[in-house]
């Protein structure tokens, strides 16, 4: 072979790569319909697709109905994917309805789905960022908004993790702010769980702090615990030190009694304190049980606050609150 015949053949082979993807960021989406891209998750994503029961441990996986609500959408046994399919409908030139799943996910859809191929990550991801900003404050779905910050969050790359970012700390709206925290600890994982955290203490929205206290436990953040500890602590908004304690029960950590019982003792909020007795309930069974009494039994606590220990002792079917309970009747 000659070295002309080997230009040829590498010239060749150029405008093939350059014709089998598509590499602007401008999307040429149908008027009217469906079309669908893949891309590059980000590491660790989970294989979202659509099952045949939440409820039933074996349920099998389904294919995903893209014009309907899923009733039963997700992963199981912490199955990740490489790569994600992006869908989204049009009408009239606008887009309403977008999904985003497992590449290996089976779906089904009304009208015929036009396959864009293999697009760019970044690419991809600019058209969604360029998307989500105009959908904010337009008169479009919430379903919509959610399900854009969630395929920016499983598209890799750094465009798409400080766009999200950029999302989370902005003066945008709060539930974008909450939606992004939320996308951040779930997928982005430890710098996505450092940005979440940062939210979860300094925006200025209560009701934004209380969402990163559930986000981070979504995380795999090695400081959760003392993340939630320290925002129990010292937030200066009741509602979010109560919901702090909430998710640290939740996690389940060694220090979450400990912690817990310090802010029934000091904290100066009495729905704070009640929501802490409440947390208390939420820690693993016996654990709770072990808790609960030695509330009930703390005469340092108000006589309302130990009725509170009672009434969540009351509810559960643990062996141990039941014993209590009965030694309590007997006295």
């Amino acid at each position: 072979m000659n070295i002309q015949t080997i230009r040829i053949a590498a010239l060749c082979l150029a405008q093939f790569a350059l014709t089998s993807q598509v590499h602007s960021a401008e999307l040429t989406l149908p008027q009217d319909g469906w079309a669908s891209w893949q891309v590059e998750a980000v590491e660790g994503a989970p294989a979202f697709c659509c099952w045949s029961s939440w409820e039933v441990r074996d349920a099998a996986r389904m294919s995903c109905q893209l014009d309907r609500e899923p009733s039963s959408f997700g992963t199981r046994d912490h199955e990740t994917t490489d790569a994600v399919r992006v869908y989204a409908r049009t009408a009239g030139g606008k887009v309403e309805r977008l999904r985003v799943l497992s590449a290996t996910c089976q779906v089904e859809a009304k009208m015929p789905i036009r396959d864009l191929g293999s697009v760019v990550t970044d690419d991809s991801a600019r058209w969604l960022i360029t998307l989500s900003k105009a959908s904010t404050g337009a008169a479009t779905s919430h379903d919509l908004g959610e399900n854009v910050l969630a395929a920016i969050a499983m598209h890799r790359g750094d465009l798409a993790h400080n766009a999200l970012a950029a999302f989370a700390r902005e003066e945008g709206s709060a539930e974008t702010r909450k939606k992004a925290v939320f996308w951040l600890a779930l997928l982005r994982g430890a710098a996505g769980a450092d940005i979440a955290t940062a939210v979860m203490f300094n925006d200025k929205d209560a009701e934004v702090r209380k969402h990163g206290a559930f986000a981070i436990t979504q995380s795999k953040s090695p400081r959760v615990a003392a993340d939630l500890i320290r925002l129990g602590n010292t937030d200066k908004d009741g509602d979010v030190r109560a919901q702090a304690w909430f998710w640290l029960a939740h996690t389940g950590a060694a220090e979450s009694e400990n912690a817990i019982a310090a802010a029934l003792r000091k904290d100066s909020d009495d729905h704070v304190r009640e929501q802490a007795i409440f947390a208390l309930s939420r820690l693993p069974e016996e654990r709770a049980t072990r808790a609960l009494i030695a509330a009930a039994e703390d005469r340092s606590l108000s006589s309302e606050q130990r009725k509170r220990a009672v009434f969540w002792l009351a509810q559960s079917e643990s062996q141990g609150a039941q014993t209590y309970l009965e030694k309590v009747l007997a006295r």
